[in-house]
């Protein structure tokens, strides 16, 4: 229903496209979304770290999203494979190591709607277009307590364009592995007071083989993808007092598993409404929001061979819906004497489940499995700001969440004799959260400052955690619905410096996270055969399952520098060191080991050469420290390293032409060892030249 009532809007919208494009071209003034909780004070603002607008985005450093993230050392996917070939399911966000397993601890916002998927809080990065972002800013821990679940383990928020009735984009970008990416933009006057705007884009791209050469056999193949993607948007500003936009996207995404039987699919929906009131005899504003998620998402793990010759589907994930439906309403007010409030109610309600065919010996499969449920957020929050004298800021935020899980399931059915296996029904839990931050910041010059922080936060275990099992080769992870919240609390102290002509500047950071009932993959068995707790382990295979840990920690330093080292050479550095730690737990094997995946030192260096008007050349160059790959810390990752190098040439003022080589030195960086030694690489050297007309 909520499906045909979305294409119904698409097909309304259409209908302005109709409309002829004015020449002139007008902007509607900004619509401040809900995201802009996280912005009431310039305290807060300075406290992201990575700050990307358009300049950035049109050189052509970046071929996605994924790209432009991976210039903030601190932010990472669970494995470091690019998301070209990563399956969907490890790309959840983690900044600072501060995650033990491949769920998101990180909510992402686009014009301040959650983008997180309802099922597992991954995120398909495709569906994002970076032509027409504004901005794209991260925030650590501590800074976002007013969204509560997820986003106290940071925050990225990418802002679109604002609509400009008359603009239009091409782009058309080529490479290697037979890639290409297309994109179109327009937006058209629907009258004095609105502008409607749409975007398509279709990606394909053959992938990269993720197993190391000398392991692969006749079975193995690279890791494809492909997506398209259309977003609609209708902004308004009926009168001088509200503001609106309403959104649509709709994407459709294929992945190669790497052999001809593994592979993902998924399609999604996403319908949005923000608006902005402003209140002049109160100096306040406004602002609601609502939006739909809708995701169905498909997945097929097969089992291998020893030689790599031949394959079966081991588990057909045949249908996973997921569903998300939330809102917000925040009200913000400037009083005299320097105070700034705001205060708000939000809610964001899940469901989902995953139908599965599992125990195949090699005739088909003979058993059906069930598991889903449903999960529901009320959240009230206030924030505040006040100058406490010309030096001292204090901000700080307190939220209370209700939150319940209901209508848990898991079911196991014979599909051969029709008997019903299994039937377990879980208690409703109902859960109250409280969190929040308080932010003390000093002015020491005009140009320099420091920040004092202290947060708490939580996160709920996801539907995908609860209720999912999953597969990576030989090694099964079962889901476990009697997962405990994680709560962690923490510090962070800045000192912040930038030049008076602000051609340099610096950030220095140090930060502690303390996290009770962290969700990791624990190690059960290694032994092959029948196991009642996962089915039947292939050789050199193993069984795990989610558990909570009782005490961890994360604790390092960070450091950013920039500096223009001529009026046309600029030089910048991202360092990151976040040490983990497995300080007390049950399971007595795991007391001091590492978070898995979790290099403890990672950099960014990048240099920018702007040679002439028209010309400008870049290099950016990642390193990241050795890691584990498991828990258990017994298989340990090499250090990576890959030099990425790119030119953007400005033919005049609407074309421009951009060349983009990453891995330059083609090396093999290892992202994961299986139980059984396959080892999983990630991107080899690859080329692509992109096309951009815009008016």
């Amino acid at each position: 229903m909520r499906k045909n009532c979305a294409f119904a809007l698409i097909g309304a919208l259409a209908g302005f496209a109709s409309l002829e494009a004015q020449e002139d071209t007008f902007e509607l003034n900004p619509l401040l979304a809900s995201a802009e909780r996280i912005q009431l004070n310039q305290s807060y603002s300075q406290a992201a770290v990575s700050k990307l607008g358009i300049r950035e985005f049109e050189l052509g450093q970046f071929r996605d999203i994924a790209d432009s993230l991976a210039i903030y050392p601190g932010i990472a996917s669970f494995r470091r494979t690019n998301s070209l070939a990563a399956h969907p399911t490890t790309q959840g966000v983690r900044l600072r190591n501060f995650g033990a397993n491949a769920s998101s601890r990180a909510l992402v916002l686009f014009d301040g709607v959650p983008q997180n998927d309802p099922f597992g809080a991954w995120v398909y990065w495709h569906q994002y277009d970076l032509t027409q972002l504004d901005a794209l800013h991260i925030y650590p821990s501590g800074i976002a307590e007013t969204w509560g679940n997820m986003a106290s383990g940071g925050l990225v928020s990418m802002v679109a364009k604002e609509a400009a009735a008359g603009a239009r984009l091409f782009q058309a970008s080529i490479g290697s592995a037979e890639s290409y990416d297309l994109k179109a933009y327009a937006a058209y006057a629907a009258g004095d007071e609105a502008v409607f705007d749409i975007g398509i884009r279709r990606f394909d791209s053959d992938g990269f083989h993720t197993l190391a050469e000398s392991q692969r056999g006749t079975v193995d193949e690279a890791a494809y993808s492909s997506a398209a993607i259309l977003n609609t948007r209708v902004s308004w500003k009926p009168n001088e007092a509200w503001k609106s936009q309403l959104s649509l996207r709709l994407f459709d995404e294929e992945r190669g598993n790497g052999t001809p039987l593994g592979r993902n699919d998924t399609e999604g929906l996403d319908l949005s409404w923000v608006a902005e009131r402003e209140i002049p005899d109160q100096d306040a504003t406004l602002n609601l929001s609502l939006y739909l998620q809708d995701r169905t998402f498909r997945n097929v793990f097969t089992s291998v061979e020893d030689d790599r010759n031949s394959e079966r589907p081991a588990l057909d994930q045949y249908d996973v819906p997921a569903e998300a439906l939330g809102g917000a309403l925040v009200y913000r007010s400037e009083f005299d004497l320097g105070l700034r409030y705001a205060a708000g109610v939000d809610f964001r309600m899940l469901e989902g489940a995953v139908n599965e065919r599992y125990r195949n010996l090699g005739s088909g499969f003979t058993r059906e499995r069930y598991a889903g449920g449903e999960q529901d957020f009320i959240g009230l929050f206030t924030q505040f700001e006040t100058e406490l004298s010309d030096r001292d800021t204090l901000t700080g935020t307190i939220r209370l969440e209700d939150l319940k899980s209901e209508e848990g399931r898991r079911t196991e059915t014979d599909t051969e004799n029709g008997n019903l296996l299994l039937d377990e029904a879980y208690a409703d839990s109902t859960r109250t959260v409280l969190s929040g931050n308080l932010n003390w910041t000093h002015k020491l010059t005009e140009n320099s400052n420091t920040q004092f922080a202290l947060f708490s936060g939580y996160r709920s275990p996801t539907l995908n955690e609860l209720y999912r099992p999953f597969r990576v080769r030989n090694d099964i992870t079962e889901a476990n619905p009697e997962l405990a919240n994680e709560r962690h609390q923490g510090l962070e102290i800045s000192y912040h410096h930038h030049s008076a002509d602000g051609l340099s500047g610096l950030r220095l950071s140090g930060f502690f996270y303390e996290a009770s009932e962290m969700v990791a993959n624990a190690l059960l068995t290694t032994e092959s055969g029948f196991d009642p707790r996962f089915g039947f382990i292939p050789p050199g295979g193993s069984g795990s399952a989610r558990v909570n840990l009782d005490r961890s920690h994360v604790s390092g330093i960070e450091l950013q520098a920039k500096r223009q080292l001529s009026q046309s050479l600029r030089a910048t550095l991202t360092a990151v060191y976040a040490e983990t730690e497995i300080r007390n737990d049950e399971l007595e094997e795991l007391q001091g080991n590492a978070f898995p995946q979790s290099a403890p030192w990672k950099a960014v260096a990048g240099l920018e050469w702007k040679a002439k008007d028209s010309l400008t050349l870049w290099t950016n160059y990642r390193w990241y420290d050795r890691s584990w790959e498991d828990l258990g810390n017994t298989r340990r990752l090499g250090a990576t390293a890959d030099l990425s190098l790119g030119a953007h040439f400005e033919i005049d003022a609407q074309r421009s032409l951009s060349l983009h080589l990453s891995n330059a030195f083609d090396e093999r960086n290892v992202s994961g060892i299986a139980s059984n030694g396959l080892v999983t690489i990630d991107e080899p050297r690859e080329f692509q030249v992109t096309f951009t007309w815009k008016k």
